[in-house]
C-alpha cells in the first residue's frame, strides 16, 4: 500500500510566487494547475466526456487515479495502489490516448510538487493541451520548473508565452509577476518594472495586483 504524502495540494498555493524561489534562491515554488482544472471543470479535460473511439479502459484508469493527485497521495498517483494502476503505467499502457495525455499533465504536477523538476519537465513537455487556460497553466508550471534547474532564460520565455496564450485574469498577471521576479533576479529591473506596470494597468483587479503596486511604489 502506498504512503500518503502529508502535504496535499492546497488551493491557496495554486498560483504561487516565483519571487519566493528566485529571489530567496532556496524556497521551492511550483505553479499548481489543479485548482484551475477544478475551476474550469473536469469536462474541459475530457474526463467525463463521451468515450467515442477512446479506449474505455484508459478513461476509467485515469478517472480512478486522478483523485489521488487531488488528495496529495503522490506515491499512489504515480505508481498506483492495490486497486488502481498509476499515472506512469497509464502513460505507458495507453500511449496516444486522451487519458495518457492527462496522465502526463498530472505526472508533471506531481513531480513538481515533489521538487523533482527534471522529471516534471519531462512529463509536462509531453502534455498537449486543448483548453487554453489549462495549457497555459501547464506551460507556466513548466517555465517555473526550468527556473528551478537554473535555465532562467527558457523559464522566462515559457512563462511569458503562457501569459500571452491565456490572456486571462486568473493566469496572465500571475505569469507576468513570476517573469518579473525572474528578471529581478537577473538584475534586469527595467523589464521587471514593465511587467509590474502591465499588471497594474491591464489587470488592476487581479490577485497579484497589490504585489505589483508594492514593487512599483518601492522603485519610485
Amino acid at each position: 500500500m502506498s504512503k500518503k504524502n502529508d502535504t496535499p495540494i492546497a488551493p491557496d498555493e495554486a498560483l504561487g510566487k516565483a519571487e519566493e524561489f528566485v529571489l530567496k534562491n532556496k524556497k521551492a515554488f511550483i505553479a499548481v494547475i489543479l485548482v484551475i482544472v477544478i475551476a474550469a471543470g473536469l469536462n474541459a479535460l475530457g474526463v467525463f466526456s463521451p468515450k467515442s473511439n477512446e479506449n474505455s479502459d484508459a478513461n476509467q484508469a485515469i478517472a480512478n487515479i486522478e483523485c489521488k493527485v487531488f488528495e496529495g497521495d503522490f506515491d499512489a498517483a504515480l505508481n498506483g495502489d492495490e486497486f488502481n494502476i498509476g499515472l506512469l503505467e497509464i502513460i505507458e499502457k495507453y500511449d496516444g490516448t486522451t487519458a495518457a495525455n492527462k496522465a502526463n499533465l498530472y505526472a508533471g504536477i506531481v513531480y513538481a510538487q515533489q521538487k523533482q523538476y527534471e522529471e516534471a519537465i519531462k512529463y509536462l513537455n509531453e502534455y498537449k493541451g486543448n483548453d487554453n487556460i489549462i495549457a497555459a497553466k501547464a506551460k507556466h508550471t513548466l517555465g517555473n520548473c526550468y527556473s528551478q534547474i537554473g535555465d532562467t532564460e527558457k523559464a522566462i520565455k515559457l512563462v511569458l508565452e503562457a501569459a500571452e496564450s491565456a490572456s486571462n485574469i486568473a493566469v496572465t498577471p500571475a505569469c507576468w509577476r513570476d517573469a518579473a521576479a525572474m528578471y529581478e533576479a537577473q538584475g534586469n529591473t527595467a523589464e521587471a518594472m514593465k511587467l509590474y506596470n502591465r499588471i497594474k494597468n491591464e489587470y488592476p483587479n487581479s490577485p497579484v495586483a497589490n504585489e505589483a503596486n508594492i514593487k512599483i511604489n518601492a522603485a519610485k
